[in-house]
This record gives C-alpha cells, structure tokens and sequence, in this order.
C-alpha cells in the first residue's frame, strides 16, 4: 500500500497535467446582422450665432433655455458709432425729402425766380412787338427800338436760364435723394449687423459670450435650434456605407439611459465622405423617444441590416482565419460564414448542430 503523502502527490501530478479545454456545439436561433455607428443627438436647424460685426457686447436680451421666434434679437453689440451715422443720415433723407418738393425752400425760390422772369420776358415781349411795329412805320427813333429789342432777347434768355436752373437743381436733388435713401438703407443694416437675430423659431442652448466681453466676426456666441424636433447625426465607417439605407431600422443606446435602446429609423444619408475619419454622416429619426433629450448627448448605434430565423451559429470567437472552426485540438474545418452581430456567425455549411467545437 502506497504512503498517504505519495497518493497526494500523485493526485497533484495528475491535475497539473490535464488540460482544460473550451468545446461547445452550434446553437441555432435568431441573429441580427447590422452596422455599427457613434453619434450625437442635434436638433434642427441647430447653428451657431456668429456676428456679422465686431464690437463690444451691451446686453444679452435672452438667455439659455429662452425660446425665441424667427427674427427676435439675441443680443445688442456696441452701436455707439453706428447709431450716430444713422442719425445723420436720416437728417440728410429728411432735409434732401423737403428740399425736393417743388414747394420746398430751394425749388420754391427758383419757382417764383422763374415767375419773376416770365412775366418780365411777357413786358419786354409786347413792348418790342410795340415798338417794331411803330418802327415799320417809321415812328420812333432807331435807338428806341435797339433798346426795346435788346431789353426782350434779355428777358427771354434770363427765363430760359431760370428754366434750366429749376430742371437741373430738381434733378440733382432726386439724385442726391436717391443716394441719401441707399445711405440710410446701408446704416440700418449695419445697425442690424450689430444685433443678431435668430433665424428660426427655437430654443437658445447656449450662449458663449456676456457682457463687457468683445464680440468678433470669427467667433460664435450662441447656439440655436428646434425646441422639439431632435435628430440622430451619426458617423458610419467607409466599408459598411454601402449597406446603409433609408428606411432601415436602427437600435440606440444613449450614456444618460444605459439600462435602454431606443428605436429609431434612417432618414437620410450624406453623401460626402470625411476624409480625415473616413466616415459618412448618417441622419436618424427616433421612433421611441426618450423622455429627456438635449442636444449633444452621445449615441452608440446597432443599424439593422437583416435578421435571420432559425440560424445555425456560433461564437465570434470559435471562427479562425475567418472561414474555419476546431473541430479537434489541432483539426481545422472550413466552413461557410452567412450573418454575423457583435458576437455570433452563422455558418451555412461545413458543420451541423451536433458538431463539437474547440475554442481556439
């Protein structure tokens, strides 16, 4: 009979030498095959506010979480200077408007010059008609008529010239109008330049900027977008772009739900490749919405390519070289792969359900 402590040494040998080996047999059930994507939640119509000019900002006339309509002012930037261009213009328009009118006090004074001349011209007129008939019958002095005939060719060349002051001063303050009107057009835009308005009705999200602080063409101070209507904006790899479609049914997990998937539908695809991430960007519409939803929130997405009944699979793990499994320690067998998910492959030929597998 062997001593106790050899049995126990030889019970150790024995253990330490057996190894242990992972076999398992296919499964058959369901298996979804689909397309892995990462996203942000956006909603729509969601942009930056980027002034169209630099200055310091006066207030802030909304704030985070606000709702605005289309329209409405955001903010008012420095307009000190812009508001006294303004003012001027608008005094240039208004005196420009009067001096226009034919009663106003320059063409009117030119009216009544004009006046003045015609009806000295009318005198001068009929005197020398007077004075020439007289002198066809040789009544008169020839000096009488000379003076007569020069005060008339006088008179009509002082009204021909007040008529043409009157016409050139009224066409130069139509143009002059004209100019002045452009000049208060072009101050009230930049006027609206120095106050931002939304573009859509929405709900404010953020507003990076407060007062005091300067305002500049190549940097946004607020982002606006859809109160209601939010959006999936995903990113889809180069090599799985080509399955994606329209229609397609897709599964979303967000880090504020970790315990849920959310349903959702592809809406759109953009098709312009990113080059630097070598993605395309993937729109989706949430047909289960979550109860809290804020733009930016991060998303992980499982789109749905096909699913498959009754499906002969296996582990991920148990297929090497990507079309063989182990169905011995070191006897290899090629199979043919059909669906595949995260975890599970199908295989369509080569073993049966009743084949063991050793994990590689």
């Amino acid at each position: 009979m062997l001593p106790r402590a050899l049995i126990v040494l030889s019970l150790v040998y024995f253990t330490g030498c057996k190894e242990d080996v992972d076999t398992i047999t296919p499964t058959i059930g369901t298996i979804t095959e689909s397309v892995y994507a990462s996203g942000v939640v956006k909603a729509a119509g969601q942009y930056q506010v980027i002034p169209t000019a630099n200055g310091t900002l006066l207030a802030l006339l909304v704030q985070e979480g606000d709702t605005v309509k289309a329209g409405q002012p955001l903010m008012r930037i420095d307009d000190r200077t812009s508001s006294l261009a303004t003012n001027n213009a608008f005094a240039q328009l208004r005196n420009l408007e009067r001096n226009v009118r034919d009663d106003g006090p320059v063409l009117g004074q030119l009216s009544t010059a004009m006046d003045q001349a015609r009806d000295k011209l009318a005198v001068d007129s009929a005197n020398y008609v007077r004075q020439k008939a007289l002198w066809e019958k040789e009544i008169g002095s020839r000096a009488e008529f000379d003076q007569r005939e020069l005060a008339y060719n006088s008179s009509r060349s002082a009204y021909q010239r007040t008529q043409k002051a009157i016409m050139e001063t009224r066409d130069k303050l139509r143009t002059e109008l004209e100019i002045a009107r452009n000049t208060v057009a072009i101050n009230t835009a930049g006027n609206d330049d120095r106050t931002p308005r939304s573009l859509i009705d929405g709900i404010v999200y953020d507003i990076m900027i407060e007062p005091g602080e300067l305002a500049t063409t190549q940097k946004p101070v607020a982002v606006i977008g859809s109160a209601t209507d939010l959006y999936l904006e995903l990113e889809v790899d180069e090599y799985d772009i080509r399955q994606v479609k329209p229609g397609q049914l897709v599964y979303v997990s967000l880090d504020s739900y970790a315990d849920q998937a959310f349903a959702a539908e592809i809406t759109r695809i953009i098709p312009l490749m990113d080059q630097r991430s070598r993605t395309f960007k993937v729109e989706a519409r949430f047909t289960e919405t979550p109860a809290t939803l804020y733009p930016n929130f991060t998303v992980e997405a499982s789109i749905v390519l096909r699913t498959k009944e009754n499906a002969l699979t296996v582990p991920a793990s148990y297929v090497v070289d990507n079309g063989f499994v182990l169905i011995g320690k070191d006897e290899r067998k090629a199979v043919k792969l059909g669906a595949r998910d995260l975890q599970q492959v199908e295989i369509l030929e080569g073993i049966d359900a009743n084949t063991t597998l050793y994990k590689p």
